[in-house]
């Protein structure tokens, strides 16, 4: 009888607990060729000579439709979201800045189709900006 009770017990929490984990989110890292095909745009201009500011740009169409947000991510950050700022053309614009050393540990992540698709599209800055370069 007490096995029968365990067993049923078990099997009631295992429905109950199966389903949709909105945590769990799908990851692409995209590369610079994607990022130009599907309109994403990274800027970076000099900010003295030590840092930089960065700009994303995308319109909210094709895989960014159903846009959520932005976020950054670095080494000591783990995930901050970022205000944005929309025009009335569709378009996503977020700015950061940064200290040119640390541009190699920051990451944009672009969430979309929250909560029922959630992905985020991952954006390495060091892909895109050569802080060295930036004048």
């Amino acid at each position: 009888m007490n096995t029968i009770f365990k067993i049923s017990v078990s099997a009631l929490l295992l429905v109950i607990t199966t389903g949709t984990c909105l945590a769990a989110r799908g990851i692409t890292l995209v590369s610079k060729q994607q990022a130009k095909e599907w309109g994403i745009e990274i800027r970076a201009t000099a900010n003295g000579p030590k840092e930089v500011w960065v700009e994303l740009q995308f319109k909210t169409e094709g895989k960014f439709k159903e846009f959520d947000r932005v976020e950054l991510e670095t080494s000591e950050v783990s995930y901050a979201p970022m205000k944005e700022e929309r025009s009335s053309s569709g378009s996503i614009t977020v700015r950061f800045l940064a200290k040119r050393a640390q541009i190699d540990n920051v990451t944009l992540i672009v969430v979309v189709g929250w909560p029922e698709n959630y992905s985020g599209y991952h954006l390495r800055v060091k892909d895109f900006v050569e802080p060295e370069k930036v004048r």
